[in-house]
């Protein structure tokens, strides 16, 4: 439908027969536009002598978010032989899988709308939305081409379409709007940065991921003594506060070294430590690894004794724990106790998947043995429809040591 309001040089060519495309979903919808930013003018009248200026605001962002810009995307490259990933026809998509090799991103950078109706006295009693009407309409889009295996943007894609409506018909704002994100996507479908992108192989799924050279770091550990017990484990273990984020870590060295996860401290290079007896420090964050997620701090640790670290991997059945603030920081130092599920390789790193209870806050501290060793750090988990499903990863001691060229000493 949509695809006969566009004039005919918003084209695409469909993709040749046999070839294999890298399976795509629409990700994310965004715009740089500003609100109150005028972007769209309403003309009514016979020869449309009275304008009313639009502002963009939350009627747009509603716009951009519905579920029929994920229609358009799925409907035009589809219908050219590209792969969408995702079923249409599955009404619980929560519980779907995606699945997808490349995660599609659309930012609208500046769009402009005109529409005229009115033209008789009997219309100009009516809303825009219910008479007949022209109109004008063009939006610029930039599209970025993500790939979660690689961790990184692969292309962006500036597109550009006009359309012009010279038949009047009704619901016009609409019908415009739809038809310039098809337009959008033809365009993209149409240019060759993207078909490059989309026909490449790409990397191997099973393709193990291994640390970026960098300098070694020392590890001053704990002396080698008994095992510790887990009642004092929490001791070691810190909540961490960059900007409004909340997360874990948990201290690996004599001389004030913590570990936790790249995305708790983000873009931060000092961040608030807080230690289970209420003390508080300044961290300074020394090295990240964005792709592993895994970030080295570095604090006072005011003589406490680090956590002993277990570098020889774990079986599925170990009794293992996890220490950390979920939720709310007021509950620091919550200890929660599961098994290890499997050990497991996904997009290209090992995990440790366990059934322990774990919920946001929870990342990067650490999951214990029965003895009170490190074997891993919480990293990430299912949630769905808000509820967390038993199924969490760890990222293994000795690959998050190796992704920040630790190396722990005596």
């Amino acid at each position: 439908m949509l695809g006969e309001i566009a004039p005919p040089e918003v084209r695409a060519d469909p993709l040749p027969l046999g070839a294999k495309p890298r399976s795509l979903t629409l990700a994310r919808v965004g715009d740089t536009m500003k609100h109150g930013q005028p972007w769209a003018m309403i003309l009514w009248g016979r020869n449309c002598p009275i304008d009313n200026e639009v502002g963009w605001d939350a009627a747009q962002d509603g716009f951009k978010m519905d579920p029929v810009v994920e229609r358009l995307f799925r409907d035009e490259l589809a219908g050219l032989g590209f792969k969408v990933a995702g079923d249409p026809s599955n009404l619980f998509k929560d519980d779907e899988d995606n699945g997808a090799d490349l995660q599609v991103g659309l930012l609208i950078t500046d769009v402009s709308l005109f529409a005229c109706g009115g033209f008789t006295s009997r219309d100009r009693k009516l809303e825009l939305a219910d008479v007949p009407a022209v109109g004008s309409v063009q939006m610029s889009v930039e599209w970025q081409i993500y790939s979660p295996v690689e961790s990184k943007v692969l292309a962006k894609i500036p597109t550009t379409v006009r359309l012009e409506f010279k038949d009047p018909r009704t619901q016009i704002v609409d019908a415009m709007l739809q038809a310039v994100v098809a337009g959008n996507v033809r365009a993209l479908a149409a240019s060759e940065s993207f078909r490059t992108v989309v026909l490449s192989a790409g990397p191997s799924p099973l393709a193990m991921r291994g640390p970026t050279a960098a300098p070694s770091i020392a590890l001053p550990m704990a002396q080698v003594g008994p095992a510790r017990p887990l009642s004092e484990a929490s001791g070691s273990v810190v909540a961490l506060f960059a900007g409004d984020g909340m997360g874990s870590g948990f201290l690996v060295s004599r001389d004030g070294h913590l570990l936790t996860n790249r995305h708790v401290v983000g873009g931060a290079r000092f961040l608030k430590v807080k230690w289970a007896d209420g003390v508080e420090t300044v961290g300074e964050v020394v090295r990240s690894d964005v792709g592993r997620d895994i970030a080295l701090v570095k604090t006072d640790a005011r003589g406490r004794r680090p956590l002993d670290l277990r570098r020889d991997g774990v079986e599925a059945g170990e009794t293992v724990f996890a220490i950390g603030t979920p939720l709310d920081r007021r509950l620091q130092g919550s200890l929660s106790q599961g098994v290890v599920s499997a050990n497991r390789i996904l997009e290209g790193y090992n995990f440790i998947q366990s059934d322990v209870l774990v919920n946001p806050g929870n990342s990067g501290g650490p999951l214990l043995d029965q003895k009170g060793a490190v074997v891993g750090v919480a990293v990430s988990g299912i949630e769905q429809k808000g509820v967390m499903r038993g199924v969490n990863f760890f990222i293994p001691i000795d690959d998050a040591l190796a992704f920040l060229s630790l190396k722990p000493s005596s």
